[in-house]
């Protein structure tokens, strides 16, 4: 079964309430500053901004997947969200109450506050703009190409509604209308991947079927206990994945953390990173469960297997158009929660980026004095429109040169770790200057990409069993039918831009990171550095940040407490630092040592009664007590030698 009038009402719907938001928004705020226009002159309340924070990262893909993810490769990675809940607590607690009360509106003010560097400001600047305009075009494209199979309308069109739709109401209505927007999107997500899996389990007899099947066919797993970090998956592998990805994409990256600087108060800038917490497990685990009640419905009759389809998130649209056209609505809610989520992630890009554009390389140019800020909020509006018309460019290159903007995007994702260790190090350790973020930052830069670069290059991992044997025997007539379709039209999505995994600037997937075959997992030397689980890519690059800054900072010599602005570092480090490094001045390395008092020798002169034949007391006191013991039992029996003689 197609679409019907049904689905597409509910999927028209979606677009015209998301567009009408940001036309409410313009009209409404058409005077307004660039404060307003940017911040919403931090006028929020936590949970709008916390179900934008938590949307604005949830894209198409992400949704198809985690669920192609959990099909393929079983349930670890739903643990993932520890790692991430553990993130959330760290930005909340150290990185909000440093950034919040500067009042800033582009994050990597802050790192020129910090290291004293404009040029070192702009270079993360620059970095993250050029991720982001990538990045639009991995947002738009793939997606588009799903939905031409599900509506029927090319792929231009669907990049062309899509980009024009999130561009308009993010240019005309500010972040008011991005995060209101978001609100209304992330309530049509929530719905559209409900209906995959009330549908699914219905389909199945109920959730204890879905589970059971999972158990039976080994895709239910939480707790490999492994160490090994050579596996694909575990517990802890997949933990440290959601804490790094979390870090970067909440703490370090301007889109997220801009959502942060938009309320009133540190406080309530906490509760949107610990609201948003929740979202993103609810959400992540609806998605982790559909992936699960997919498996269950297709578990004797795999369609990647059987329609030849080479990448798991393709089975969430074979899904779509077998079982959801059963019932009038259903496609057309999930395929606008597919848009929704395309819209929140590519309005939530343009409107960071504008920030980024303007308060890192616009403000403070001669050209701009004495503009007012309304006529500024003007210029911010027509920046937000250019980018998004970037973006939409972005996703016909994208749809020409795939192959390019994997790998570029695969470079550009390895940043993450780079990033994490700069603002880690520019927190909790004050005594590193900008020698020691630069080298730092060179460093683990060139590793992360030549990893980076290493594993893309590898074979991607082997899947799970799949079965085949419940499908029906293959049709002996040319009959064109629905579900064959998704071979040419969709096996050209994600074997051609398959990018799902190589950005962790603000999106992760699970589902295309490769590893090495197990039978290669013994090689030695680089290689075997290269066969690690890609959930430990950050982490390195993150350690070899840090682990090169301090040894520069070492050599050369790092900051001192006048150097530092106290409010810019954590307050626990900064204590650790003002106490330690007069010492260090004054004394050298030798005063962080433990030191051992002096002793005083009781001796009376020529060794009278009450004395140890020279040794002390104190000293006596200090050694352990079979070493004491010994030690008077052989002055004793010294004495005694020269009474006998």
């Amino acid at each position: 079964m197609g679409w019907g009038t049904v689905d597409i009402v509910l999927f028209v719907i979606s677009i015209i309430i998301s567009a009408g938001i940001g036309i409410y928004h313009s009209v409404k705020g058409i005077r307004a500053t660039p404060s307003e226009y940017m911040l919403g002159d931090r006028g929020f309340s936590p949970l709008p901004l916390a179900a934008s924070l938590t949307v604005g990262t949830i894209s198409a893909l992400t949704i198809l997947g985690n669920a192609g993810e959990v099909y393929t490769h079983g349930t670890q990675i739903w643990m993932m969200d520890i790692g991430v809940v553990a993130g959330m607590v760290v930005v909340a607690k150290y990185f909000v109450p440093i950034f919040y009360p500067l009042k800033m509106v582009s994050l990597y003010q802050y790192v020129e506050k910090r290291f004293k560097s404009s040029v070192l400001r702009q270079a993360t600047a620059i970095l993250t703009l050029i991720g982001a305009y990538l990045f639009l075009g991995f947002l738009i494209y793939p997606p588009a190409i799903i939905l031409q199979a599900s509506t029927g309308l090319s792929i231009h069109a669907n990049m062309f509604i899509m980009g024009t739709t999130c561009t308009a109401y993010a240019a005309f209505g500010g972040v008011k209308a991005v995060v209101y927007a978001d609100v209304f999107q992330s309530v049509v997500m929530l719905v559209g991947i409900l209906t995959i899996v009330i549908q699914g389990t219905v389909l199945v007899g109920g959730l204890d079927n879905v589970w059971e099947i999972g158990f039976q066919k080994d895709r239910v797993e939480f707790f490999n206990l492994s160490l090994d970090p050579y596996e694909r998956h575990s517990l802890w592998l997949v933990i440290i994945l959601g804490f790094f990805f979390t870090l970067n994409t909440y703490g370090v990256t301007q889109s997220q953390m801009q959502r942060a600087f938009s309320t009133g108060s540190i406080r309530q800038s906490q509760k949107v990173m610990y609201y948003g917490a929740v979202g993103l497990v609810v959400i992540r685990g609806l998605t982790n469960l559909s992936g699960l009640v997919i498996f269950a419905n297709f578990v004797d009759c795999d369609p990647l297997t059987s329609l030849n389809l080479k990448k798991p998130g393709l089975v969430v649209l074979s899904y779509v158009l077998q079982k959801l056209t059963i019932i009038p609505g259903l496609a057309g809610l999930f395929v606008a929660a597919i848009y929704s989520a395309v819209l929140s992630s590519v309005s939530t890009q343009v409107n960071s980026m504008t920030a980024l554009i303007w308060e890192d390389f616009l403000k403070g140019k001669k050209c701009f004095e004495g503009w007012s800020p309304v006529k500024i909020g003007h210029l911010q509006k027509c920046i937000v429109a250019v980018s998004g018309v970037v973006g939409i460019l972005m996703g016909f290159l994208a749809e020409s040169f795939s192959t390019l903007m994997e790998a570029v995007l695969s470079i550009l994702g390895v940043f993450a770790g780079p990033m994490v260790g700069l603002f880690l190090v520019a927190v909790f350790l004050p005594w590193v200057n900008i020698k020691g973020a630069s080298f730092g930052f060179v460093s683990a830069s060139i590793f992360s990409m030549w990893i980076g670069v290493s594993i893309m290059m590898g074979t991607p991992p082997k899947f799970l069993p799949l079965s085949v044997e419940g499908c029906p025997p293959p049709p002996t007539t040319n009959t064109t039918t629905t579900t064959p379709n998704i071979t040419t039209t969709t096996t050209t999505l994600l074997d051609d831009a398959a990018t799902t995994s190589v950005l962790n600037i603000t999106d992760i997937s699970t589902t295309t990171p490769p590893v090495l075959p197990e039978e290669e997992a013994s090689a030695g030397g680089f290689n075997g550095l290269y066969q690690m689980s890609y959930c430990l890519n950050s982490m390195w690059s993150t350690l070899i940040f840090i682990s090169v800054a301090i040894v520069v900072t070492v050599i050369w010599g790092g900051n001192s407490p006048e150097d530092l602005d106290e409010r810019l570092v954590d307050a626990g480090a900064w204590r650790l630092f003002t106490q330690t490094v007069p010492r260090l001045r004054k004394e050298g390395f030798r005063s962080l040592l433990p030191q051992r008092k002096p002793t005083i020798s009781k001796r009376a002169p020529g060794g009278g009664e009450g004395t140890t034949g020279g040794v002390e007391e104190e000293q006596l006191q200090h050694l352990n007590p079979n070493s004491a013991q010994m030690l008077n039992v052989s002055v004793e029996g010294t004495r005694k030698d020269m009474i006998d003689t």
